[in-house]
Order: structure tokens, then sequence, then C-alpha cells
């Protein structure tokens, strides 16, 4: 019986062994093991330039020791640390890469890739730029005359189509100039028949008060005056130190109701369409902050280059009484009239112009005018 009984047991056990078998837990699958990452995308390898800048100051000049180099390192600096490009400049002073009348017609043509100018060397090219050097301005400093023209150029489009062969990268100005003479200037009666150098937008009002104005680059000036070939300048009085000018004038006759001179700093199109976008963005930020710093050094060296010329070289600064100065403004009265009125008849937007910068004159010497005082 016994013997029965675990044969039957054996019997059932191997009946469900394999039950039990299927119950087994199944074994581990392989580990999966992930795809390698795709190797990362080659860099674009980094351009580099060089820029060929021209300009008529001096390399001794704080315009371009203080203004240009610094603007040029600054872009230069931006691009080395914000991109994988590298920009370079080679910088021509003194008129030696292209004369002052040459600098505007010689970016458009390729001549050099950037230049700063003033647009009054070439008389007439530019009409609607002639309207900032009309005497009927507050023009407080340079800093206000800087941020005046800057503005009314990005807001005209009829003044963006006299630079349309250029990219414009910014303008800035003088602000106030005065007569600077071998013999003093105190009444009209002394200025008559002298021979005054003045460009663009001053000629008339030279003519106007009775001188003889010379039309000639700054880089001329100090030959003119030192052989008698001119008997003053009106300009700002940082030339006084910059140009030399101190050398070979002896006074100072305060009118800065009269001067202002624009200048621009423009790139060749094709120059500019080979950056791209992310330079170009940069270009554009540092030509907007340098408006402002261009202004204030202008305005800084304005008062210096007078006082260098007292200190050193013992100018007298005159002044001109109120009755002497309400003569020479009644003389000056006619031009602004003149000119608005010449402007609109050659179909250009004389008044429309006239009114937008006498509107920003007013607004950033309200803002500014107080700087440098």
């Amino acid at each position: 019986m016994k013997v029965k009984t675990i044969i039957g047991l054996m019997v059932l056990l191997l009946v469900l062994l394999p039950v039990f078998a299927g119950c087994a837990p199944a074994p581990a699958p392989d580990p999966v093991v992930p795809a390698p990452a795709p190797a990362p995308e080659p860099a674009e390898p980094g351009q580099e330039w060089t820029l060929d800048f021209a300009t008529f100051w001096p390399a001794t000049d704080f315009q371009f020791i203080e203004g240009h180099e610094v603007w040029a390192k600054t872009i230069s600096d931006r691009v080395a640390a914000e991109t994988n490009h590298t920009i370079n400049f080679a910088m021509h002073p003194g008129g030696v890469l292209l004369g002052p009348r040459e600098l505007l017609e010689g970016v458009a043509a390729g001549a050099a890739d950037i230049v700063t100018t003033a647009p009054a060397y070439t008389p007439g090219t530019h009409p609607l730029t002639e309207v900032f050097e009309l005497p009927a301005f507050k023009n407080d400093n340079a800093l206000v005359a800087s941020l005046t023209v800057h503005e009314a150029w990005k807001q005209s489009q009829a003044m963006q189509a006299e630079y349309e062969d250029v990219k414009i990268m910014f303008f800035w100005a003088t602000g106030p100039g005065d007569f600077m003479t071998t013999a003093p200037v105190r009444t009209l009666e002394d200025l008559a028949g002298m021979e005054i150098r003045a460009v663009g937008g001053t000629v008339p009002s030279v003519t106007a008060l009775g001188a003889t104005p010379i039309s000639m680059p700054m880089p001329e000036a100090y030959i003119a005056l030192d052989t008698g070939i001119a008997d003053g300048i009106l300009a700002p009085t940082d030339t006084l130190q910059g140009f030399r000018l101190a050398e070979v004038t002896g006074y100072i006759t305060k009118t800065p109701f009269i001067y202002n001179i624009v200048f621009v700093k423009a790139m060749n199109l094709d120059t500019w369409n080979a950056f791209p976008p992310e330079v170009q963005k940069i270009f554009d930020e540092v030509n907007e902050e340098f408006v402002l710093k261009y202004g204030k050094l202008r305005t800084d060296y304005t008062l210096a280059g007078q006082e260098f010329a007292v200190t050193e070289f013992g100018h007298e600064v005159i002044e001109l009484p109120a009755a002497e100065l309400a003569r020479w403004t009644e003389l000056l009265r006619p031009i602004t009239d003149g000119w608005i009125e010449k402007t609109n008849a050659a179909n250009l937007p004389g008044t429309e112009i006239f009114e937008l910068v006498r509107s920003l004159d007013a607004r950033f010497s309200q803002e500014h005018g107080g700087y440098g005082r």
C-alpha cells in the first residue's frame, strides 16, 4: 500500500513538473546599449576683414586719436568677443589715401572701406544737409548739434536719399564756431573786406557780413593763414590746437550763432553687405553710442582749444556788445528764408526739414545745452 502511494506521488510530480516550470520567472533580457550620439556639426569658420579707414583729420588731432581710433577699437573688441569673426582697421589719416573732397565719392567707389568727412567739402551734392549750417538755431554746443543732425537724418527719408550710395554709420557736428583772425574783429567794419575761410552753408553768412569767403578744406587753412591768402577762418576753436591754427592767428571773435558744420562716417555698401547680421548689429549699436561720445568730445575740445590759444599764444577773445550783435544778426536773418525758398523751388522739402531741425535743436538744447558750461 505504501509502495503504491509513493509511486502515485511520483507520477503526479512528473505530470505537474511542466506546469511549475512554466511559472518560473523569464530570464532577464540583454541590456540595451544606447546608440552613439551623432558627431557635432563642425563650427562654421570665422571670417577676418581688414578695413581701410580714410579721413582728412591729422593723426595728431583729438578727433582721430580719441574719436576714430577709439571707435575702431570698440568695433574690433566687440566683434572678437561676441562672434567668431575678426575685424581690423588700417587707418589712413591726413588725407593720404583720399583727399578731403574725394572721401565720399571714394568710399562709394570702393577706394576705401570707411571714411569720415564733411559733406560741405563738396558743395551742392547734399543740399538738405546744408540746413544744419544756417544761422537759425540755438546750437548750444557740439553735443546738441551732433544729436540734432543724426536724429534728423534718421527721421528724414529725403536726407537719407542724399547718401543712398553709401552705408551711413552716423553723423555728428562741430557745434558753434567763431572768427579766428590775424587782426581784431570788433565790428562789421573790421570784418569788411577780409578774406575768410568758410565752407558749405556758412559761406552765405560770411558774404552777408561783408567778408569774402574762401572755400577750402581744413587741412589747407594753416598755409592760407600763414601766407596771407586768408585773413581768418570761421571754425570751432578746437582747430586752434588740433590743426595748429593758434600759431597763425591772434584773435577770436565769438560768433556761435553763425557756425555749424556736419561730419559723417560712411562705409562702402559692398563692404557692409559682406558682413553677417551679428557683425552689422555690433556696428549699429556702437554707432549710436558714438554720436553722443563724439558730441561730448568735440564740446570738450572746443573749450580746450580756446584756452590753449589764450594761454600758449596770447590770443585775445572778443565778445560782441549787444548793439553790435544786433547789427550782425539783422544781416543774417534773410539767409534762412532764402535757403528755404531756394530748396523748395528745387522740389526738395526745405520747409519740412527746417522745421524738423528747429524742433530737434530746441529739444536737445533743453536736454544737453548746459553740457560743458
